[in-house]
């Protein structure tokens, strides 16, 4: 666990694990029921005002997935328009770049290429469809909502002179799943899920490279809640 500087508010445990069980039906609406169980006990850790992260190992794989869990305090349309905000997340994260290949930006389902700058190795690339659960959106009044995303080896057929320039000087990422879901606990404020599940490719191990990707989880959090807080291109 570490420290959580993104919710000024408390909630109290019972109230955070009451929400969650609520919830806990809506679950099997998810796009991603590849996603790690959370313990129960990562959500008091969260009410206590810690982003709560963790590995876990794939039977048969050797990459490993990770999650990472907290309270931000922006309402939960805000935050999820962050999320799906591929124009502006290069000024808040670390990813060089982010092109869309096809669909609309902000659309329910869209193909993505993107670039991360990696030290010392090859820079990575990869392409993957983005997904919003529109139907757990409608089922739930749009207090609880998803976003995923998936590879698309199809989405080669978009690429353009830019992408493939940039692929040139980088090495694909052939697998990476992963998503966002947010729960909406009132007075402003949102309960994020996060969890990623990758093959780095040559030159990264697969122990190192989840170790770090848990490490990152609660800066992840916090550039999504600057982006929300500013104002994101997306409206949802």
């Amino acid at each position: 666990m570490i420290a959580l500087v993104l919710s000024a508010q408390a909630i109290s445990p019972d109230s955070l694990r009451t929400r969650v069980a609520e919830v806990a039906p809506l679950r099997s609406l998810r796009n991603t029921p590849n996603a790690p169980p959370i313990p129960l006990g990562a959500y008091d850790e969260v009410a206590a005002g810690q982003v709560a992260t963790g590995v876990v190992n794939t039977p048969g794989q050797k990459h490993r997935k990770i999650y990472g869990v907290g309270i931000v305090d922006v309402p939960i349309g805000r935050f999820f328009s962050a999320i799906n905000d591929e124009k502006n997340k290069p000024d808040y994260t670390t990813l060089e770049h982010i092109v869309l290949l096809d669909g609309d930006y902000c659309g329910a389902e869209r193909i993505v290429f993107q670039v991360l700058p990696v030290p010392i190795v090859s820079d990575r690339w990869w392409i993957t469809r983005q997904s919003i659960n529109t139907a757990l959106q409608q089922k739930s009044s749009g207090r609880v909502r998803e976003m995923s995303w998936r590879p698309e080896p199809a989405g080669k057929q978009h690429m353009t002179p830019l992408t493939l320039a940039l692929a040139s000087k980088g090495v694909e990422v052939t697998m990476t799943h992963g998503g966002w879901f947010l729960i909406d606990l009132g007075e402003g404020q949102t309960l994020v899920e996060f969890w990623s599940w990758s093959d780095p490719g040559s030159g990264v191990p697969a122990g190192m490279a989840a170790s770090f990707a848990a490490r990152s989880i609660e800066d992840t959090l916090g550039t999504m809640t600057e982006l929300a807080q500013k104002g994101p291109a997306c409206k949802l």
